[in-house]
């Protein structure tokens, strides 16, 4: 039987020693392939550092509306960072069939790009024997899991800290590389059961070697299955848990089946302990106090972390932890042994809203949208009122687990420099993200020319921001713009905003796309007021504002909120790229 040019051939053991090697051969070649464009992006991004470092010392900056840089963006390397810009924006924009996302287009580029190479190198040197085909999509497949393995993990990820980027960044390219690897898999599995088929051998399926291979696809399947949008929205601790067990067992099982790709095998899963040690080593455990905002379905976490530990995340506004909620916290929850079980894979991402340096204090804040951990921090958080008359002071705190920070957070002194005027917009609690950012670039810089639009559900859902010291600078700075649904602000301070927050309904049917009205600012007074035309924030507007003040003006937009609200502000800015204005966009998201 053939298959295009290939037949099934007998081989003496001389001639299959000799495909085993040729096999290996091009194994390590697609292994170390893979390693060459992280290579590239890092030559690039060091001769851009060092061009940049020699420029700054041969001459002085120019403003952005100086001739001097005018001359430069006229420039034949103006022009062609301008291309450059527009095409790299192009490539950002999202791959949407039948109104479903399906990644971006830089991903389906560098995803098709990589597997023609892979396919090219599973065909070289195979001439026509039809097993060495089938074995080669196989070995090459795992030849790429250390690397994709590497891509996904949080702490030990040299792929990030190479490209000073975060892991949720260079996750986007694990997913790419997953797809890659799996459809070679694929067709390796469907290869070799068309030999069992043709051949009459399907009996051999029942050997351990093939059956180990057999259960492993199954598990890939499923792993894959399990790992699509629709599946991980409906239930992430579904998609998490499979998502680690197989990531485990899957490779034990293919050492059975393929001894020769073991060495690739060890090295996935050695890369994968590794950085699940340093994740534990770096894991805290604190006491912690868990409220609730009476009108919202917001829950807000307070601890206390080492001394050790607050300088990292104040030197990281605006960045994320990993919380989970140890057995020790668990003995109060009245759960079944399945439950308890769940919350040992259980560990869910919450923005740092605030760093309190003095006491070593951090305030997290999440809406509770049905999930089991938020789930169960509400209860914890009834159950641990001050009101309990059976519990003491100590009592009403329970221990959680915090691993971190992660997140992009770490490039403020960038954002610092680099640009020439920076817009955060965040929608609920998206500003956990970006009003930490705000408060460290003015800290930074005073001068900087920053500006934020926040648009939430209701006025309970900025009590969290609007409490201690810095409370009323928040409500008197012209440079926060807020917009509520439905509620009219409070103009007699935060005081009076609480007591609405209280009284306010439970909104949560309601999304990021209903009416608001906006909140601002009366002069004269230096309080807020209440624009009462409801309307949503006209991002347009707020995108065109931000362009208006120099042609030359380098800018840098970060959001934080629901994907429609990303959306619409990265289409109004790609307006603007395509003129020739130099952008930098960031959507800081979890990817669920």
């Amino acid at each position: 039987m053939a298959l295009f040019t290939y037949h099934f051939i007998d081989l003496s053991k001389a001639e299959k020693h000799v495909r085993r090697q040729t096999l290996d051969k091009y194994a390590l070649y697609a292994q170390l392939s893979a390693l060459l464009p992280v290579l590239v992006i890092l030559i690039f991004w060091l001769v851009k550092r060092a061009l940049k470092s020699e420029a700054s010392r041969r001459k002085y900056t120019a403003v952005p509306s100086s001739p001097v840089q005018k001359q430069r963006q006229r420039s034949s390397a103006g022009t062609w960072g301008s291309r450059f810009r527009r095409a790299q924006w192009w490539l950002g924009e999202d791959v949407v069939v039948a109104n479903v996302v399906l990644g971006q287009r830089d991903q389906w580029l560098i995803g098709l790009l990589w597997t023609a190479w892979l396919l090219l190198l599973c065909v070289l040197e195979t001439g026509q024997d039809y097993l060495h085909l089938t074995k080669r999509l196989g070995i090459i497949a795992v030849s790429q899991w250390p690397l994709q393995y590497l891509l996904a993990l949080k702490s030990l990820n040299p792929v990030a800290y190479l490209l000073r980027s975060s892991h949720e960044q260079v996750n986007r390219w694990h997913r790419v590389m997953a797809r890659v690897t799996t459809t070679l898999l694929c067709l390796h599995a469907a290869l070799y059961l068309n030999f069992f088929v043709q051949t009459d051998r399907l009996h051999r399926l029942g050997d351990p070697v093939v059956l180990s291979g057999v259960m492993a696809f199954g598990g890939l399947l499923l792993l894959v299955s399990t790992a699509l949008r629709p599946v991980r929205r409906y239930s992430y601790r579904l998609f998490f848990f499979i998502h680690v067990v197989a990531g485990i067992i899957v490779p034990l099982q293919l050492v059975i089946h393929a001894a020769p790709a073991k060495t690739f095998l060890f090295e996935a899963l050695g890369v994968f302990f590794l950085d699940l040690i340093s994740r534990k080593l770096d894991t805290v455990t604190g006491y912690a106090t868990v409220g609730s905002i009476p009108g919202t379905n917001l829950v807000t976490i307070s601890t206390i972390v080492p001394r050790s530990k607050i300088d990292r995340y104040r030197a990281r506004p605006g960045s994320h932890i990993y919380l989970s909620i140890p057995a020790a916290a668990r003995k109060s929850m009245n759960a079944a042994f399945v439950s308890h079980l769940l919350f040992e894979f259980l560990f869910n991402p919450f923005t740092v809203a605030a760093v309190d340096e003095e006491n070593g204090g951090l305030t997290l804040v999440a809406r509770h949208y049905g999930g089991p951990m938020t789930a169960a921090l509400r209860r914890l958080a009834g159950a641990s009122k001050p009101g309990n008359s059976n519990r003491s002071t100590d009592e009403n705190k329970i221990p959680l687990s915090i691993e971190g920070p992660y997140g992009a957070a770490s490039r403020l002194s960038w954002l610092c420099t680099s640009f020439d005027r920076i817009l955060l917009v965040a929608g609920g609690v998206g500003a956990t993200f970006t009003l930490p950012l705000y408060r460290a670039i003015l800290s930074e810089n005073p001068a900087a020319k920053v500006e934020m639009v926040w648009a939430i559900r209701s006025a309970g859902d900025a009590t969290w921001a609007l409490t201690g010291k810095e409370a009323q600078a928040l409500m008197k700075d012209d440079k926060i713009s807020i917009f509520t649904t439905g509620e009219f602000s409070d103009p007699e301070g935060t005081g009076l905003l609480r007591q609405r927050a209280a009284a306010g309904r439970h909104d949560d049917d309601l999304d990021g796309e209903v009416e608001l009205s906006a909140m601002y600012r009366d002069g004269r007074r230096g309080r807020p007021t209440s624009q009462h035309n409801r309307k949503r924030p006209d991002l347009q507007k707020v995108v065109d504002n931000l362009f208006k003040h120099g042609q030359d003006e380098r800018i840098a937009v970060l959001v934080c909120g629901p994907n429609d609200m990303a959306k619409e502000l990265r289409a109004h800015l790609g307006v603007w790229v395509n003129k020739g204005r130099s952008v930098w966009y960031h959507n800081e998201g979890f990817g669920f």
